[in-house]
């Protein structure tokens, strides 16, 4: 992708923006022009990295909004507020996630890796998808994993029987794709799109949280320089699934090191998507068309 990608008068939200790879998206595309509206969950960390994206910005400043992503009632409020200040979003950039090293409950009821990873995203594209149908072409662009689960037990889809930290990181990044995919299917035929990607992994702050063994997977892991890129680096899919202009039209692709990929046999299942779907709505009191 082009280094004079321009991005003027482009509406961007990112959530997850004010550290690691989505922090590294938004001062890019910021500096790209993009008007970039940053989804953050501490309003002090939210507003030093928002003072930082501004430094870079070549257009209008970047908006902070602050929104808790594990509480659906405070997903609705950030969509809420995000309708009332803009009147259109040309980008869409599902950024945030978590991973908990115990099966640990949201505020509704729900395994909190499938709310926060899953849920969040899913009930937010779809509060905010008729100001995204109002750009001429609209992106929606959920970060996933490549190491995704290559199963999806309903049974088991918040821990129910067991519960693994990291087989349910892996699952909700199975739910990202599937959801994406899905949600390519349905909006065929209009001006948006629907993507996800995998940053590669990456040196972040993504993990920090995890207590007891789980912890030492982060820390091992991420002290290997020759697997791991930079957030910058990390962030260059991001950029390029947001801005780059063959990218126009493009729709229901996974894409890692800013190249389209094959995901697992299970994404392409459209009744497993179709199931999960139903489940999601369910689960956020949300009835889609």
């Amino acid at each position: 992708m082009s280094e004079t990608v321009q991005m003027e008068k482009k509406i961007v939200l990112i959530t997850g923006a004010n550290s690691g790879v989505g922090f590294a998206t938004a001062r890019k595309l910021a500096e790209f022009g993009a008007e970039v509206v940053m989804v953050c969950r501490d309003s002090r960390r939210g507003e030093a990295a928002r003072n930082e994206v501004a430094q870079t910005a070549t257009g209008p400043g970047p908006t902070l909004m602050l929104a808790d992503l594990s509480s659906l009632a405070l997903v609705r409020a950030l969509a809420s507020a995000v309708r009332d200040r803009f009147p259109r979003i040309d980008v869409l950039l599902n950024n945030a996630g978590g991973i908990f090293a115990r099966r640990e409950f949201t505020t509704d009821g729900i395994e909190k890796t499938l709310a926060v990873n899953h849920l969040a995203p899913f009930l937010l594209t779809n509060l905010l998808i008729d100001l995204i149908q109002k750009t001429p072409a609209g992106r929606i662009i959920t970060v996933a994993s490549e190491s995704h689960s290559g199963k999806l037990d309903f049974d088991n889809l918040q821990g129910e029987k067991h519960f693994n930290f990291f087989a349910a990181y892996n699952r909700s990044k199975l739910a990202n794709i599937l959801f994406t995919y899905e949600l390519a299917r349905r909006l065929a035929g209009t001006n948006s799109t629907a993507n996800c990607l995998s940053p590669g992994p990456t040196r972040t702050t993504f993990g920090r949280n995890l207590t007891g063994l789980p912890r030492l997977f982060p820390i091992l892991v991420k002290n290997i320089p020759f697997l791991f890129a930079d957030p910058e680096k990390g962030a260059s899919t991001s950029v390029y699934v947001a801005s780059a202009p063959e990218l126009a039209g493009v729709s229901g692709r996974f894409f890692l090191r800013c190249r389209e990929r094959r995901t697992r046999p299970i994404t392409y299942d459209s009744a497993v998507a179709a199931r999960l779907w139903k489940i999601s709505e369910q689960l956020c009191g949300l009835k889609t068309a």
